[in-house]
This record gives C-alpha cells, sequence and structure tokens, in this order.
C-alpha cells in the first residue's frame, strides 16, 4: 500500500514537470511576436478633440473648424486642442492671436505617429455688431409721428372715441430688435383718458434706447353739418337728423348740394348725387374728421311726369267741421259758428311742398281761406274755402242789457231812500225847537228851501203843503 501512494505521488511530479516545460517556450514566443508586431504597426491618427476658441467648444468638420464672434468687445482669440493619439504631435501647441474685423484663418498640422500629417483651419469671423438702436418710424392709430434725432420722449393725441392704442415702430437698423413687439406691432388696451407707453429698441449690439410716448384722448371734433341745402328743392334741415326723403321732378336728373361742416377743418363727400335715375336714388353726404364720420342720407324720387299734382293736398282737415275732401277739388262752401278762425291742418303729396294759409282770421260770411301748395316756382295749386256763416243769438248780451238796467233802477230807489231819510232827519229837528215858532218857521222855510233845491238837482221835485203831508209820505 505504501508502494502504491509513493508511485502515485512519483507519476503526478513527473506530469506537472512534463506540463511546464511545455508550456514555458509556447508563452516566450507569444511575448516576442507581440513585441515585433508593436515594433512594425505605427499609428497613423492625426486628428485633433477638444477643440475649444475662446473658451467655447467647437466641433470641426473635414478638418475645419469654424467660430463667429459677434460681440464688439473682443478683441482676441484664444485656440486650444488636444490630439487623439497621445503619440500625435502639432505644429503649435496653442492659438493667441489678435482679431481683425471679418475673417481670421489659422492653420494647425498634425503630424501621426506613423508621421502621417493632417492640416487643420481654423476660421474665426468677427462681425461688426451694429450699435444703432433708434426708431426710424413711430405710428399711433394709423397717425404717423415726426421723429427728431437725439428725442426719444413724445406726446400724441388719439379719438376719445379709442378703446385700444395700435403701435407700429420701424427701427433705423434692421438688425435691431423692439421688446414686447411682434413683427414691429403692438397694441394696448386704452380705457383712461393718458397713458405712458415705453417702447425698447434693442440694437445688435446690445446697446438699448427706450423711447417713452405718452398718449392722451382729445376732445372730439364735430362730424355734423351745420347747413345742407339744394338746389330748387326745398329741404326742412336739421343738424341733427341724418335721413331724409325728398322728390325731384322728371327734368332733375342730378342734385346741385351744398354742404357746410359744423367744423370747417371736417372733409365733405357726397356720393351718388351726379346721376339720377327715374324712381328711388340714394344720395350720401360723408363728413369726415379725423377717425369718425357720420353719414347723411337723402333717399331721393325722380318722378316719371312733370304733372302739378306734385302740388296736391294729401289730405285737409278742419277741427269741429267736416269736409268731404278730393285732392283734385280746389274749392269747398264751409258753413261754421261764430268763429272767428279755423283750426286747419293741410298735408301735401310731396313733403317738401310748401303750404301757406291766408285769410283765416276775422272769418265772416262771405269770406274766403286759400290754401297754397307749392312744389317749386312752376308747380303749385290753391285751394279755397268759401266761408258761409249763420246768424247766432247773442243771449249772453241780452243777459248783460238786463242786469244794467237792474242795476240803474236799485240806484235810483237807493238815491229816492236817501232823501226821504234826511226830510225826516229834519222834521225830528223841527219838533225838538217847538218852542220857538219863529225859529220853528225859519227852520221850515229854510228845510223848505233845501228841498227844493235837492229836488230841483235830482230832477225828481216833490211838493209838499204841510207836516202833515210830510208825515204822510214817511
Amino acid at each position: 500500500m505504501k508502494k502504491s501512494k509513493k508511485l502515485l505521488f512519483i507519476f503526478i511530479l513527473l506530469s506537472c514537470f512534463t506540463l511546464n516545460v511545455k508550456a514555458l517556450p509556447e508563452d516566450e514566443t507569444k511575448d516576442n511576436n507581440e513585441k515585433n508586431n508593436q515594433t512594425e504597426t505605427k499609428s497613423s491618427d492625426a486628428t485633433l478633440k477638444d477643440v475649444f476658441i475662446n473658451n467655447e467648444k467647437v466641433v470641426c468638420s473635414d478638418y475645419v473648424c469654424e467660430k463667429i464672434i459677434k460681440d464688439n468687445d473682443v478683441s482676441d482669440v484664444s485656440i486650444t486642442y488636444k490630439t487623439n493619439d497621445s503619440k500625435a504631435s502639432v505644429s503649435v501647441l496653442k492659438i493667441e492671436e489678435t482679431l481683425k474685423n471679418g475673417l481670421n484663418e489659422y492653420k494647425v498640422s498634425v503630424t501621426a505617429e506613423d508621421g502621417t500629417v493632417k492640416e487643420y483651419v481654423f476660421k474665426v469671423v468677427k462681425e461688426i455688431l451694429s450699435t444703432d438702436s433708434s426708431l426710424k418710424k413711430i405710428v399711433v392709430n394709423g397717425t404717423a409721428i415726426t421723429l427728431k434725432s437725439g428725442i426719444t420722449k413724445y406726446e400724441t393725441t388719439v379719438s376719445y372715441a379709442s378703446k385700444k392704442i395700435d403701435i407700429e415702430v420701424e427701427p433705423n437698423s434692421s438688425k435691431a430688435k423692439v421688446d414686447n413687439f411682434k413683427n414691429n406691432k403692438a397694441s394696448y388696451d386704452f380705457f383712461d383718458n393718458e397713458k405712458e407707453i415705453k417702447i425698447k429698441v434693442i440694437s445688435e449690439a446690445g446697446d438699448v434706447t427706450t423711447y417713452v410716448l405718452n398718449v392722451s384722448k382729445r376732445e372730439e371734433k364735430a362730424t355734423t353739418l351745420k347747413q345742407l341745402t339744394i338746389k330748387n328743392v326745398k329741404l326742412n334741415f336739421e343738424s341733427g337728423i341724418t335721413d331724409y326723403e325728398l322728390s325731384v321732378l322728371k327734368s332733375v336728373d342730378k342734385l346741385e348740394i351744398t354742404a357746410v361742416p359744423t367744423d370747417q377743418n371736417a372733409k365733405i363727400a357726397i356720393e351718388g348725387a351726379d346721376k339720377l335715375e327715374i324712381g328711388e336714388n340714394t344720395v350720401k353726404i360723408l363728413v369726415e374728421n379725423d377717425e369718425n364720420t357720420k353719414t347723411y342720407t337723402l333717399k331721393v324720387k325722380r318722378l316719371e311726369s312733370e304733372d302739378k299734382s306734385l302740388a296736391n293736398l294729401k289730405s285737409l282737415t278742419i277741427e269741429k267741421y267736416k269736409l268731404d275732401f278730393d285732392e283734385n277739388k280746389y274749392e269747398y262752401n264751409l258753413e261754421i259758428g261764430d268763429d272767428n278762425y279755423l283750426v286747419i291742418d293741410a298735408v301735401p303729396d310731396v313733403e317738401t311742398s310748401k303750404v301757406e294759409i291766408t285769410g283765416n282770421l276775422d272769418l265772416v260770411d262771405g269770406s274766403i281761406i286759400k290754401i297754397r301748395v307749392e312744389y317749386d316756382d312752376d308747380n303749385y295749386n290753391i285751394y279755397k274755402i268759401n266761408i258761409i256763416k249763420k246768424e247766432v243769438v247773442n243771449k249772453e248780451n241780452n243777459f248783460n242789457k238786463i242786469v244794467i238796467l237792474i242795476v240803474i233802477a236799485l240806484i235810483l230807489t237807493a238815491i229816492i231812500v236817501l232823501l226821504i231819510i234826511q226830510i225826516k232827519n229834519k222834521k225830528n229837528k223841527n219838533k225838538t225847537n217847538a218852542s220857538d215858532k219863529n225859529t220853528k218857521e225859519k227852520d221850515t222855510k229854510e228845510v223848505k228851501q233845501e228841498d227844493t233845491n235837492l229836488e230841483t238837482k235830482n230832477n225828481n221835485i216833490i211838493t209838499l203843503s204841510d207836516d202833515e203831508e210830510i208825515e204822510d209820505i214817511i
């Protein structure tokens, strides 16, 4: 058993030795081959990586590296890079130069380990940016503002009715931009009477100019007419009324219109007055002031004939009385009461015709009321109303006469009563002084004389024979 173990151990040692002897030459051969290959094959990589121009990484294409510098303050360029293969070499380790305006070119040769050479070209363009941040135009609600060089504050007005401010601008430099403007346009709500708007213009180089625009609402200018006349046509014009209807004869083929605006600066435009067709026509008179326009419209009927019926009445009515009216009947008889005038309503066929009523005052039997309807100087008609007046008994006058007679009678009665009272007073006085007969007789004579004078004065003489008769009268 011990012999078997020894033999196994010896066998294992021999096997390991044999393996080691065989492996050693092969490993040495492999290492030698690799060393030989490395000596014979060298890198041809002549490329660059991590290219930076002024600290900004750039990507090169076909050995060309480009950079545009848009900063007027940059005057120098710094170009750094590394080779992809550490064994490659470059002709210039780093480029640092002063920039000139426009294109600047720099070249670097890269040599690979195997001697391959590639030339890199660096193109650096320095653009001179515009510093112009001024405006050449500002338009507010369609009205241009006159701009002056160096002036950035402006004032302008818009219509009182404006609810928005629309602004359009144009920079002097096409490369400048206007902050918060789209396509150089902007709109602002405008509900107050004044508004400040700031327009920020940024040049290509970054320079900023701010324009300040003060916008206010102006007092509205009138867009009305103060006078409107048409040759040979009667028109009852009122400034506040914009729609009218009128008729013209067949011979009138155009209207000669005179329109005077309330505001002398307003513009007047007349449409449709030069050629009138038979029948209905529309003529417009436009009054324009600032942003507002008012239109006066004339509905013109050009008639088909020159008939005098143009000057007829459409209706004729008289208050309190019935009149069987016919527009083609021009004379009427009307029986009235004790009226001194009549309330007459005469409406013409053509609205613009003139109606004139005469003879309608202090009416008596046989009065004639005339109603003249005038279309124009050559076309007119006269309607006549013959007045027949009834006799009316004036009960009121008779009553007044009776009252007067009664008053006179009462006055006379009062005078007589006063006379009798006066005589009675005299009698009482005489009785009181009866003791003195002479005095009584004297008094009686005086009384008689006074009574006689008084009676004579009033044309009503009363004769008294003695004292008893006086008592009887009383």
